[in-house]
């Protein structure tokens, strides 16, 4: 009897201990429960997610107390994930459970003060000794600072992706820039009319295109040409320059297509045309407009066929030629008069370039005036360094009916005359200012002046015997499209 007392008394005493352990092993998770940065949870797996279990920090998480989220006394912990984020978060709960694999969820939620915060959740299924799941359990944290700084740094990578898409545009601006002016070397401008004129050459110089370059007398047409040629591919090949207002007229098909031993009088030796010393390069047709009309035909064979026959020849030669054409005439008008093949004319105007005359580029005349006092300084042995004002504006004020070539021939003259060190105003400058009493009109201005006189003699009749459009020598159709372009409607 006394030994059953005595063993009673013992397994009370352990049964006391194991007690006290519990109540401190209790007091130990719910002290690590109230002091951890969020809050843990386990739930049910039913349609709302019940909570079962929510630990104290719940309040600081979402504001509600953990019996207002427990078993959906207020609402249930669903209902302040927000709404565009329900379905990415059940996705992904449910995906854990299919692979039986914790998951982790990013997601927002609206808290009891209306206040939006960033969650981090990370969970997992329980099962029973049936290996069925009876709940989720997992803790919940507050990253909403984390995604700040998150999107702080998306933010400022946003900025310096448009900063670089911005420094790459300016580079590709630059290079472009560069790569203008290393092309067009030679050619001195900052007109934003001539630039696009530039611009235009490097987009047609990589191609085969034939180019119909035009403009006045002195606007460096062919300096045009040879840019177009040294930016294409066929630049390491040669570039051939025929003027055909040059060459005699009985001359012209001889230098163009060659000829062949005893093809007239005075032919010794068989010589080849240009078109064939110009074969894999480029041919520079300056004046074109002077070509006869019986050679108009072969060059059109030449450009549509690739092909031509010598003088006195009877062999076929083939050629692979680009052609540049130029002039300061009117093809258009020639055209009209029957001096010009039209054919021919649509076969050459396939990249038509109008080169400004320099009255409308006047902010390029002090830079070709500074360009051509070195060039000829040099070429005198001058030490001119500079030049006055009024030089450059008594310049600037004159029309140049020759362009930049009467400007370099001015220039020259006046480089000659100089003994110091500074051009200064002298006789050399010429007298035609627009500032002094002349008033010159654009051409289109001209044109328009011209067609009006017409116009008011015949009584505004425009086809017929005594129409504006026999007095003008023109077609009634080309004349009522000059009237439309520019602007005049019969009062």
């Amino acid at each position: 009897m006394q030994n059953d007392t005595i063993s009673l008394a013992k397994e009370k005493t352990k049964e006391n201990a194991i007690r006290n352990q519990l109540v401190e092993s209790e007091r130990r998770l719910s002290t690590l429960m109230a002091n951890l940065p969020g809050m843990a949870y386990r739930c049910l797996l039913d349609e709302n997610w019940t909570m079962e279990f929510i630990s104290k920090g719940c309040e600081k998480l979402t504001g509600y107390l953990p019996d207002e989220l427990m078993n959906n006394q207020i609402l249930a912990f669903q209902s302040l994930i927000h709404k565009e984020d329900r379905e990415a978060v059940r996705e992904k709960v449910n995906k854990g459970i299919e692979q039986d694999v914790p998951f982790q969820i990013k997601y927002r939620i609206t808290t009891a003060t209306g206040e939006e915060k960033w969650l981090w959740e990370q969970g997992s299924a329980v099962r029973n000794e049936n290996d069925e799941i009876v709940a989720l359990e997992g803790f919940i944290t507050d990253i909403t600072e984390i995604k700040k700084a998150e999107q702080e740094l998306i933010e400022k990578e946003m900025i310096v992706r448009e900063l670089k898409d911005k420094l790459q545009e300016e580079t590709v601006y630059l290079q472009e820039e560069i790569k203008l002016t290393n092309n067009f070397e030679e050619i001195i401008t900052k007109s934003p009319k001539f630039r696009k004129v530039l611009t235009n050459i490097q987009q047609v110089s990589s191609t085969d295109s034939t180019v119909l370059i035009q403009g006045e007398t002195g606007t460096g047409k062919e300096l045009i040409a040879r840019a177009i040629h040294n930016t294409s591919n066929r630049s390491d090949r040669v570039l051939i320059k025929v003027n055909c207002a040059a060459l005699a007229p009985e001359l012209i098909e001889s230098e163009l297509f060659g000829h062949e031993k005893g093809a007239f009088t005075g032919a010794y030796h068989k010589k080849a045309g240009r078109f064939e010393l110009a074969n894999k390069g480029t041919i520079f047709l300056d004046e074109i407009g002077e070509l006869p009309l019986n050679l108009q035909v072969k060059l059109l064979r030449v450009l549509q066929e690739g092909e031509f026959d010598r003088l006195g020849g009877t062999k076929t030669i083939k050629t692979d030629v680009r052609v540049i054409a130029a002039t300061n005439r009117n093809l258009e008008k020639a055209v009209e008069k029957g001096d010009f093949r039209e054919d021919l004319f649509y076969r050459l105007n396939v990249f038509p370039v109008f080169i400004p005359p320099l009255r409308e580029r006047k902010e390029d005349i002090p830079l070709l005036v500074h360009f051509f006092i070195k060039k000829y300084a040099s070429k005198t042995g001058r030490q001119i360094k500079e030049t006055s004002e009024k030089v450059l504006k008594s310049l600037s004020e004159y029309n140049w009916p020759g362009n930049v070539r009467e400007l370099e021939n001015i220039i020259e003259r006046a480089v000659v005359l100089c003994t110091g060190k500074r051009l200064i105003y002298g006789d050399w400058i010429p007298e035609n200012k627009i500032g002094a009493g002349l008033n010159f009109q654009t051409l289109e201005e001209n044109e328009r002046a011209h067609i009006l006189k017409a116009l008011e003699t015949t009584n505004w009749r425009i086809s017929g015997e005594k129409g504006a459009a026999k007095l003008l020598d023109m077609k009634r159709t080309t004349l009522e499209s000059r009237m439309k372009k520019l602007g005049i409607n019969r009062p």
